[in-house]
């Protein structure tokens, strides 16, 4: 049965700054974190709205600058949070520190409206006592507004109430101001411009924030719906500001209504309608296309909360995308990686592929930066896609865990691949997937190189960084060698296809790379190695680190811990379980036994991974661990640092490790495989996807495997490795 309801009894701790995380609001295009209303009780906290894309910039600082490093910090915007309400009564000021405390009694966000609703006990330092009841929710459907209602009930108290509904922070805008050394956290200056626009109607306020480095403009409107009757409006410089009288047992409420507009775009015309109503039918459809069920109730939630989370969070105006914290917190700067196509875009290509369309379209937008990306790095042809980034240009400022990840060039056509496999969308591959799939092969053709071994030619990729960030600059990465072999023979079919025109000689060349692309091997030892170099390291001295040394990149050099056998996350392992019919199981068992051991799982990317091969490899212990870990990672905080923003990439790997691991699916040639590796500690799971124009339902038993067609054409499927017809 499915969850409706995620609530405190779910989380890991009533830690502020953790629940502005895991309770936040969004539409994709802005997010709201879930700050407690009291401007004087946010001390330690990032009490932010963030817009997807809105940027500003600074220049990189370099002690020793070189030719072709990034030059300017990209970091999204923090601005002031719309929760944001305070109160005055005869005694106490909730603007000052300490003068009314808060105690948070009740949340409880639900999943069939979007709606998030609380209760806060309140006292003043005088011993005043009130209830607030806040209700808020944001409309799913592309209008960008967000709606919060404040009910105070007086408990004891008989007297004045002023209110203050402050728009801006210290009289403007700015980025969360964050005090921290780890690199996963930062924040830079944002110089924005306010233009205040004179409205006749003083039930509402609208300016314009416009960025200084990337003049970006966004405009915002905040409307009074509704206030206390007797109780004064006033529009002043900064927000609104009211008072009145209130007794005790008394009740009075507020309703506002925040609008965006999109970056650079005009406020959409505000349409009175139920918006409860619109999002039950949005998140309605959602949770139709979207559909898991599960017979463990924790993992249940879970999985709703990471879906409905990673909902909230894509970009779907082709434009954005989805940062590493989606738009739950500032952490990453609010930068694009790989994690989108690799652990997030399966989701959606499989369940709402329109989504995933947008965001590979985003890809498109930036074309030509990454063909620049490619000339900065001495390659004369193909493009490059940056590692980290807002605006397709490198922000990355530390090349070796950075900028020399280039299989993030192989993701992106992955991407593009697994989309076509599964939608049989032609005109997007004509329209913009193949041109990508066209320049990131022939980026590997001008990087590689030739060499002979044994007598043989063979096609070879040196000074690259895999998914692990603990080896860098390595020779031949098998993870990145292998993504790059099926980048190559993609472009080769859709040259084949007629969806591109190729230079001349290029479809052989790319053939030949990618049937000769080196992919390293131990003998010896009979495991897959992940690069010509670490096997030969010494491996990392684990019984001598402490726990509190995890992860390893905030307690020791890089050099330290490059020259070491140690992993942060599944990286040759990473590329087996993506192409699951590469190795027989006795080799994937070796892999796997070889990589575990030296793996620290620093990386939130990683765990989802080794469930799913555990799956594959009939460990279903091993596997049922990993997924609870994957699944409730957030909820249970188990990175300890959800508070800076959720793992939006293992969001999407724990709908993987149902998916891709206890169901076993993957497509080859054209035709959906599904196997049954249901752990023993769940008694069934069903999930539904869209698979070539059919809506299937796949249902798990311990013994049973059925798939179940519900709309759509009859497919073929391969079960349990017997092929079925699906009618």
């Amino acid at each position: 049965m499915q969850s409706t309801k995620l609530t405190l009894d779910d989380v890991a701790n009533k830690d502020r700054q953790y629940l502005e995380t895991i309770f936040a609001l969004g539409d994709g295009h802005f997010g709201v974190r879930d700050a407690v209303p009291f401007t004087g009780n946010q001390a330690g906290t990032l009490p932010v709205m963030l817009v997807n894309g809105l940027y500003v910039t600074n220049p990189i600082v370099y002690g020793e600058n070189a030719y072709g490093y990034a030059k300017l910090h990209q970091t999204i915007v923090s601005l002031p949070n719309p929760r944001n309400f305070d109160l005055i009564s005869d005694t106490a000021d909730s603007t000052v520190p300490g003068d009314w405390r808060v105690d948070l009694k009740r949340t409880a966000l639900d999943f069939s409206d979007g709606s998030l609703n609380e209760r806060f006990g309140l006292e003043t330092k005088a011993g005043e006592k009130f209830l607030l009841t806040v209700n808020s929710w944001v409309v799913q459907d592309g209008t960008h507004q967000f709606t919060v209602t404040y009910t105070l009930k007086s408990i004891n108290y008989t007297g004045t109430i002023q209110f203050k509904r402050s728009l801006f922070v210290n009289g403007g805008e700015r980025s969360a101001l964050i005090n921290d050394d780890d690199p996963r956290v930062a924040a830079r200056n944002a110089r924005l411009a306010i233009h205040i626009q004179n409205t006749k109607d003083e039930r509402s306020f609208q300016w314009t924030s416009k960025t200084e480095s990337t003049s970006q403009t966004l405009i915002q409107e905040d409307q009074v719906n509704a206030g206390p009757q007797n109780y004064s409006l006033i529009r002043n410089e900064s927000g609104f500001e009211g008072a009145g009288k209130i007794a005790a047992g008394e009740e009075v409420t507020w309703q506002f209504t925040r609008r965006l507009s999109e970056i650079n775009g005009e406020l959409k015309p505000q349409q009175k309608r139920d918006d409860q109503a619109v999002n039950r039918q949005i998140l309605g459809d959602f949770w139709n296309q979207s559909r898991v069920e599960l017979s463990d109730e924790q993992l249940q939630k879970g999985i709703q909360y990471n879906l409905f989370q990673l909902f909230q969070s894509a970009g779907r105006d082709g434009r954005s995308n989805i940062a590493a914290k989606g738009i739950t917190g500032p952490g990453y700067e609010g930068h694009y990686f790989w994690d989108t196509e690799m652990y997030i875009l399966p989701f959606f290509i499989y369940t709402n592929p329109e989504i995933a369309k947008r965001l590979l379209s985003y890809r498109y937008s930036i074309l030509q930066q990454a063909r620049n990306r490619a000339r900065d790095l001495g390659v004369d042809s193909g493009a490059l896609f940056a590692w980290r980034t807002i605006n397709g240009e490198e922000a990355s400022a530390y090349f070796p865990a950075g900028t020399a990840q280039y299989h993030i060039n192989a993701d992106i056509a992955h991407a593009i691949k697994l989309y076509y496999e599964v939608t049989d969308d032609g005109d997007f591959l004509r329209q913009k997937g193949a041109e990508i799939v066209l320049e990131t092969a022939r980026f590997w053709l001008a990087y590689g190189s030739w060499r002979e071994r044994k007598g043989q030619q063979e096609f070879c990729l040196y000074k690259v960084t895999g998914p692990d960030e603990y080896t860098a600059l390595i020779d031949n990465n098998y993870y990145t060698n292998r993504m790059a072999k099926e980048n190559l023979a993609f472009a080769v079919w859709l040259i084949k296809h007629g969806y591109m025109v190729a230079d001349p000689g290029e479809q052989e060349q790319f053939s030949a790379a990618s049937e000769r692309m080196y992919l390293p091997y131990d003998e010896e030892q009979r495991v897959t190695k992940q690069d010509d170099e670490s096997p030969e390291m010494p491996v990392w001295p684990f019984a001598k680190t402490p726990k509190t040394n995890y992860p390893l990149l905030l307690h020791y050099h890089p050099l330290m811990i490059y020259r070491h056998r140690v992993n942060k996350q599944a990286d040759t392992l990473l590329a087996e379980m993506i192409f699951p019919e590469d190795q027989s199981n006795q080799q994937l068992r070796r892999d796997y036994d070889y990589y575990e051991p030296i793996t620290t799982h620093d990386s939130s990317l990683s765990r989802s991974i080794f469930s799913i091969l555990a799956s594959r490899l009939r460990r279903p212990q091993k596997a049922f661990k990993y997924y609870m870990d994957t699944s409730l990672m957030d909820l249970v905080d188990l990175q300890g640092n959800a508070s800076d923003g959720l793992h939006e990439a293992n969001l999407g790997g724990s709908w993987l490790g149902l998916t891709y691991g206890f169901a076993g699916m993957y497509v080859k040639h054209g035709r959906l495989h599904i196997t049954n590796y249901l752990p023993d500690e769940l008694d069934h799971l069903a999930f539904r996807i869209r698979f070539r124009g059919s809506t299937l339902e796949i249902k798990l038993q311990r013994t049973q495997t059925n798939v179940l067609r519900v709309a759509g054409p009859t497919l073929e499927v391969v079960v349990d490795g017997k092929a079925r017809k699906i009618k």
